[in-house]
């Protein structure tokens, strides 16, 4: 027999934001503590508003089965004595299981003969074990911030006012924070007339929707996208619909209905992104464009009830929102007196980092470093150096207006400051760089598309993390209060879509060299800082191999081997990728160059080698290097391009010295007792070695079966 399990609590209203995660782990810690616990069930949903966490478990068996377990008790020779005869460690081990003597049975094991017990635990009543988990799910929620209320130490992220706990049709008996488990629900806060009784678990959604609550977020999106697209299309527009906001307004509401606003036109003069800013940011409202994109002086706004007294609710969200695009506009009139480039002086009294000077300063450096990069993004393209430089130069200047000076619309920086440029006459081309130096801002950000756009963000972030780590401001576990993951991620990401060859640990070392001299405790050597930084951004560049599906040895060969070119490391790490796969000799090949790795390598750790081709003995080594110096070649003519690289030919010449190398470890003894017959055959080993980094580390590599694993 099944039942239905239905678990809600009710609270006050949650921030938007937290619902989804808080819903994900109710799923994931009930549904493990079900399976712990052995009860059988189906399928797992959970639903979500901003007073309600819930989760339904279909099919949830009413008992729990019975198991039938195979218990080891104590030897048999301490068990029986020479006649056979139970003693009482046979008749103690017996009891304590409810079984007669006769039911145990002796068996070898590789301890030798010991005595077990077939043992049946009887499995309980589901609606005697779920309770615990559904409290311990519930008490052990984790949230970004939580509160404390009346006398109780418990702490959630808003008071919990009501729990639903119901297996089929009756109520399972629990209590969370003073508040016992009932079938009472409550619709919603305004429009519901009062409590609402539960006969089952399968009333849930119906009974709430007849007390006007959409408690299925899924199918509440929905009306809100719905919604949204008619109400833009009956004015002859249509909904700009962020799903991040989408999503956002969906957990805000729970019985959803939408209605269009409007603005002065006037103030569609104010930049785009910061209107959409002040309706998304200020106010959650959807934006309404025309045909070609443009937006109009209208707005989407989604009330938290039904459609009585609408022309009321949209007056009160005009009045709203004319304030704050006022206020923007006040804002561009009074930024626009001064041209952008007359800012720069301003820069000089915002500190950036305490011991790192000014933003001027930090100006002066992007200026320097920005243009260097050119070369690497677009080599002989001097129209984009000296957009890069220019745009450098203006870059920051955005973060002194009035404009970024509002909280609601600090992050519209570098954008502002894009619009600003335009504004004061710039060309479009340094414009749209300053608009594009904070990119990529997050994960589902892209990277910028212009040249100079690019050299500028990588610029901005290298001396970012080149500060910070100078200062020994590392991130530490989660905390990153400096964002150096997200500008070492950001990095990473502009070289590998920019297909940009960038040397790396130059880059860094120039980086460096710009910044000014400091002082103190925390204060990080510049070689040291170097080595930190190159770390973090093999780092970064291993997690968006990981999340590209490479095995992890892959990934550690190839950048082991060398990452002073980001590209590079990432391609070789690719086309390892499929190299393994398709190669029935992979295995074979690494496991003749990793032998010799093994035995160079420490040798070389204390000094160097140097091969004499003339003064091999054995033909096995002649041959080996002459095989070296094909492989050589083909490298070179595999390699050797600043475009496209042949990594799949560079592995099959480094596969051919697999015969050569197995031929010499066969014949030939490398560790000589004559020490210059030993130095000239680790010199060769050597050179095979500097092959092989030069695609990958073999010793990196996990060959199944391998004790290595």
């Amino acid at each position: 027999m099944t039942a239905d399990l239905l678990f809600e609590i009710g609270v006050e209203e949650i921030p938007a934001p937290v619902v989804l995660p808080a819903l994900r782990q109710l799923e994931q810690k009930i549904g493990s503590g079900l399976d712990d616990a052995r009860v059988e069930h189906g399928e797992i949903t959970t639903w979500g508003t901003p007073r309600r966490l819930t989760i339904a478990v279909h099919d949830v068996a009413v008992r729990q089965p019975d198991v039938e377990q195979e218990v080891k008790g104590p030897p048999a020779a301490a068990a029986f004595d020479a006649d056979g005869n139970p003693t009482k460690a046979a008749e103690g081990f017996a009891t304590g299981r409810g079984l007669d003597v006769s039911a145990l049975e002796v068996r070898e094991t590789d301890k030798g003969a010991y005595v077990f017990a077939a043992v049946t635990e009887l499995g309980r009543d589901t609606i005697e074990v779920v309770p615990d988990i559904l409290t311990g799910a519930a008490e052990s929620l984790g949230f970004p911030k939580t509160m404390r209320w009346a006398d109780s130490d418990f702490r959630f992220a808003r008071p919990i006012r009501w729990l639903v706990a119901l297996l089929g049709d009756t109520v399972m008996p629990l209590e969370i924070a003073g508040i016992a488990s009932d079938r009472i629900t409550f619709g919603h806060r305004t429009l519901s007339a009062g409590p609402v009784e539960l006969a089952t678990a399968d009333d849930y959604l119906p009974a709430l929707e007849k007390a006007f609550v959409i408690a299925d977020h899924t199918r509440r999106e929905a009306m809100v996208v719905e919604q949204a697209t008619a109400v833009a299309e009956a004015t002859g527009g249509r909904a700009r619909l962020d799903p991040d906001l989408v999503t956002e307004v969906n957990f805000m509401v729970e019985y959803p209905t939408a209605l269009v606003g409007s603005f002065d036109k006037r103030f569609l003069s104010i930049p785009e992104d910061v209107i959409v800013t002040v309706m998304s940011a200020h106010q959650r409202y959807f934006p309404v464009e025309d045909a070609d994109g443009q937006l109009l002086p209208l707005f989407i706004a989604v009330r938290n009830g039904d459609d009585k007294g609408l022309d009321t609710v949209r007056e009160g969200n005009e009045k709203v929102i004319v304030p704050r695009l006022a206020d923007a506009e006040f804002y561009l009139t009074e930024d626009m007196r001064v041209p952008l480039d007359e800012r720069l002086d301003d820069l000089k009294r915002v500190t950036y980092l305490e011991g790192m000077g000014n933003l001027y300063d930090k100006t002066e450096r992007l200026e320097a470093l920005a243009p260097w990069l050119c070369v690497a993004l677009s080599p002989a393209d001097d129209a984009a150096e000296t957009t890069t430089r220019r745009a450098a130069r203006l870059a920051k200047c955005d973060l002194t207006t009035n404009m970024v000076g509002d909280t609601k619309l600090a992050k519209l920086q570098g954008l502002v400051g894009g619009e600003y440029a335009r504004r004061s006459d710039e060309p479009e081309e340094v414009a749209l760089a300053i608009a594009e130096q904070y990119r990529p801002d997050g994960a589902d950000d892209g990277t910028p598309d212009s040249s100079p756009g690019q050299a500028l963000a990588l610029a901005d972030k290298m001396d970012h993390l080149a500060a910070c780590f100078r200062l020994g401001l590392r991130p530490t576990g989660s905390a990153d209060p400096h964002a150096l993951r997200r500008a070492a991620l950001g990095i990473v990401r502009i070289i590998l879509d920019a297909r940009a060859r960038v040397d790396l640990p130059g880059f860094i070392a120039a980086a460096l060299k710009q910044l000014p001299d400091v002082e103190g405790d925390d204060v990080v050597p510049t070689d040291e800082a170097a080595e930190q930084i190159l770390s973090f951004l093999q780092q970064r560049l291993q997690g968006e191999l990981t999340g590209r599906g490479v095995a992890y040895d892959l990934t550690r060969a190839a950048l082991t081997a060398s990452c002073s070119d980001l590209l590079d490391a990432f391609d070789r790490a690719m086309a390892l990728a499929e190299i393994r796969p398709a190669s029935e000799e992979f295995d074979t090949v690494i496991i003749a160059a990793e032998r010799t790795a093994n035995i160079v390598r420490p040798v070389r750790a204390e000094r160097e080698l140097t091969v004499r081709p003339d003064a091999f003995e054995a033909p096995e080594a002649t041959a080996l290097y002459e095989a070296a110096q094909q492989v050589s070649g083909e490298l070179d003519g595999a390699l050797a391009s600043d475009a496209e690289r042949d990594y799949a030919a560079a592995w099959e010449a480094l596969s051919s010295l697999r015969a050569p190398i197995d031929t010499l470890f066969d014949e030939v003894l490398v560790m000589a007792e004559d020490a210059a017959v030993r130095d000239n055959r680790l010199a060769l080993l050597a050179m095979v070695d500097d092959l092989f980094l030069r695609l990958l580390d073999v010793k990196e590599i996990v060959i199944e079966g391998d004790g290595a694993q």
